[in-house]
């Protein structure tokens, strides 16, 4: 009997598991996973407390973005998130402020007035509202600024507990006098209201820009460039700093702490990031000193435009250029395109497995819904019910225990549901007529009525979530087919009559892939629905290649996979088209040694399944007879031969991408002569081209690739081609049904059986 294996000593584990990143919550949750002891120590007080004392910095796990259509989203930046992508609410939200773990933001109401303040706890679960100061009285305080801080004595911000905590609200009127107050969740109570004013200018607190917390003050940024508001949290007095104007910045800088404790702001001059501290003179006058430049130039691939925000210490900068927010880290010079909206909060915070209960690992794939324990606390409401019915917003079922779910679908009925399914039919038609425009409207006005009725994250809204976020997709994929170049008569290039601005598919882009995102959180908490998890996975696989992000496409289609192996036969047609999927996405990245694998699948599933269909075939024939009706064996013979026929265009297709890489990896790069397109156009030979579409909301844009070389192609085109191939070739992916809340699962069985097809099998190949 062999040995057992040797254990490492518990001063050397605990030195390792310390070093695990904290900006990927799913290190520690994983290394929990590995054994009873690791568990034990792991999802301890002890460890979490010398895991926070030994990185000292709270990670930066993602961002909120005040989207135009999904109000306080959250993005994460690592690929295991525990959070939700929305708030669950019904109300419209707009985030103001995030520090400590607490979350600040204000619900709107149908005209864009301030409603009432949440604070949301994201890791603890809860959340807490808040009636707004008595000086806010909308329209007349049209400018307003809030910073949410812990208050607990003692607290190093490394843990916060969420409760205690402390908000400061700052408003200014149309006659430029600033007002500010402070809440406090010990007493439930604003603090009396203190104010102050210009005696030339009138003063203009700015809305959504960084403000900063340094010592017991809080410093909030004004129209005027050489005004700053100061808000004493121990004297609860505002007052107003003067500091020289700095020359040819134009308000876009922001404030900051810097790692002194001292105010501290950045500014973009050209490409280069400039970071200011502020310090007194001898003489008591206040100067600005440089504490650091960094040349942004050879970093971002695009022009920086202005800083965006900041997390606290100024680790990592949001930057905006003409390509989209960039995070640029500071120490590692490392960038990353992460948004392309300029309203960016960062969110800062250790997530540790003690704080999830050590039950439950985050999923893989940022799940957004699931793996959060629930904790019960109180709500300070305080009287913002009165509040809020004298403004009157009638959404807010406030609870004075735990945490309010507002996802569950309501008992009584909704006199606007019969509406909203006309509007939703019209979407799903506009859909199949290619009418993407007219059909992202009906969707749009269907999930604002449904999300107000429902709250956001109810299964009630997933279908609509889904189609979205399809129609925005196909949007996108139109926009680029008419942003492509053609040829007149002569031969020579020019530019389609459509002007297509890349900046709005780029947007049509983030906002398919936010819908897409909560319909996935959903569908994690549906587990009735698996067939709709398949569905959206497919669908942000498709987005993520048009995002030129294919590590996360190949992650959505290997979840997809995963959970369609369980619901299906193993050589179902589903299975085939994820299969050559993951094999295009590989191809693209240029990792030839994942996709032969993927090939060899992909072939040995056609021929099963091309078997089996055919078996099925004559045995239809056989039971009707040759002499029967054609309308009576024609619907399930036609629904057979379609699906051998996208198989066996699928089975072309990967033909010919083995015998391009086989080519391009027989021809050196430098003796590549030719050129490698990918053309997407409604072919008119259909053999000739690989097209397979869905039923009702697939895309019959098909994909028309075109070899222009017999020599061969270079592996680095080739992988450009197949990134482009990988999202277009095919049209296959699942369409979400319109009743997603009924089971959809297909049954397992033999595949002469009309039911062991996908139920929207019923033209050219109905695969969902």
């Amino acid at each position: 009997m062999p040995p057992p294996p040797a254990t490492l000593p518990d001063e050397l584990l605990e030195e390792i598991l310390l070093r695990l990143p904290p900006e990927d919550p799913g290190c520690l949750f994983r290394a929990s996973l590995v054994c009873k002891p690791w568990r034990s120590r792991l999802t301890g007080t002890a460890f979490s407390r010398l895991y926070r004392e030994f990185h000292r910095t709270p990670p930066l796990l993602g961002f909120f973005e005040n989207d135009e259509t999904v109000l306080c989203y959250f993005s994460p930046l690592s690929p295991t998130s525990p959070f939700f992508p929305v708030h669950p609410g019904k109300c419209s939200l707009f985030v103001l402020d995030s520090r400590h773990g607490l979350v600040l933001s204000n619900t709107i109401g149908p005209s864009g007035e301030p409603l009432c303040l949440i604070v949301w706890d994201l890791v603890g679960h809860r959340q807490w509202r808040l009636s707004l100061p008595d000086f806010v009285d909308w329209p007349t305080f049209p400018d307003c600024a809030a910073a949410v801080l812990c208050a607990a004595d003692g607290c190093d911000h490394l843990n916060c507990p969420g409760d205690p905590f402390r908000v400061v609200y700052v408003g200014t009127d149309d006659d430029g006098v600033a007002q500010a107050c402070v809440y406090s969740s010990e007493s439930c109570a604003w603090s009396p209201v203190t104010s102050c004013e210009h005696p030339e200018l009138p003063l203009h607190v700015r809305l959504s820009r960084p403000n900063a917390l340094v010592g017991d003050a809080v410093y909030f940024l004004c129209t005027q460039e050489t005004v700053v508001l100061r808000y004493d949290l121990f004297s609860q007095e505002l007052s107003m700093i003067h500091w020289p104007a700095m020359h040819k910045w134009k308000c876009s800088y922001i404030l900051m702490r810097m790692e002194d404790d001292m105010l501290g702001c950045a500014n973009l001059q050209e490409s280069r990031l400039e970071l200011w501290s502020m310090e007194a003179d001898t003489d008591g006058a206040v100067k600005w000193a440089t504490r650091r430049v960094v040349d942004l130039q050879n970093l971002l691939p695009s022009t920086p435009r202005y800083v965006i925000s900041c997390t606290d210490g100024f680790r990592v900068f949001f930057v905006q250029t003409d390509l989209g927010t960039f995070t640029v880290e500071l120490n590692s010079g490392r960038v990353k395109k992460v948004s392309s909206s300029s309203e960016v909060i960062p969110y800062t915070r250790f997530y540790t497995p003690d704080l999830a209960g050590g039950i439950t690992p985050p999923s893989t794939m940022a799940s957004s819904s699931e793996n959060v324990e629930t904790t019960q606390d109180k709500h300070h409401v305080g009287d913002e019910k009165e509040k809020c019915v004298e403004k009157g917003e009638d959404d807010f079922d406030l609870e004075e225990n735990g945490w309010e779910e507002e996802a569950e679908e309501e008992e009584w009925g909704w006199d606007g549901e019969k509406a909203a399914n006309e509007l939703f039919a019209k979407g799903s038609k506009a859909i199949e007529e290619e009418q993407f425009v007219h059909a992202i409207h009906c969707f749009d006005d269907v999930l604002e009525s449904r999300v107000l009725f429902y709250g956001r994250l109810s299964p009630m809204c997933i279908s609509t979530y889904y189609k979205y976020g399809r129609a925005l997709l196909y949007k996108a994929r139109e926009d680029l087919v008419k942003g492509t170049t053609s040829r007149d008569d002569t031969g020579s290039s020019k530019a389609s009559c459509s002007n297509v601005k890349k900046g709005d598919t780029r947007k049509d882009l983030d906002l398919a892939w936010k819908m897409l995102h909560i319909a996935r959180a959903i569908s994690e908490n549906c587990p009735w629905m698996p067939m709709a998890k398949v569905d959206t996975y497919c669908a942000l696989a498709e987005v993520s290649m048009e995002r030129e992000d294919i590590d996360y496409s190949l992650r959505a289609r290997f979840k997809a996979l995963a959970i369609l192996e369980h619901l299906v036969e193993p050589d179902h047609c589903r299975i085939v088209v994820l299969n050559f999927h993951i094999f295009l996405a590989f191809t693209s990245a240029s990792k030839i040694g994942d996709t032969l694998p993927y090939a060899v699948k992909v072939m040995s599933l056609y021929k099963s399944r091309v078997r089996k269909l055919r078996k099925a075939l004559e045995d239809l024939l056989a039971v009707k007879g040759e002499n029967a009706p054609a309308a009576e064996v024609g619907s399930e013979e036609l629904s057979l031969d379609n699906e051998i026929d996208v198989l066996n265009n699928i089975f072309t297709a990967l033909e010919n991408k083995l015998k391009d890489l086989a080519q391009a990896l027989l021809t050196p790069t430098s003796e590549a002569s030719g050129t490698h397109n990918v053309v997407y156009a409604t072919p008119k030979d259909a053999s000739s081209t690989l097209q397979i579409a869905g039923p009702s909301n697939s895309m019959s844009t098909a994909a028309t690739i075109e070899t222009q070389s017999s020599t061969g192609i270079d592996l680095e085109t080739a992988g450009q081609g197949m990134k482009q191939a990988s999202a277009k070739l095919i049209s296959a992916e699942p369409s979400c049904p319109d009743k997603l809340l009924e089971d959809s699962s297909p049954v397992k069985g033999d595949s002469s059986n009309k039911s062991n097809l996908h139920p929207a099998a019923r033209s050219k190949v109905q695969l969902c």
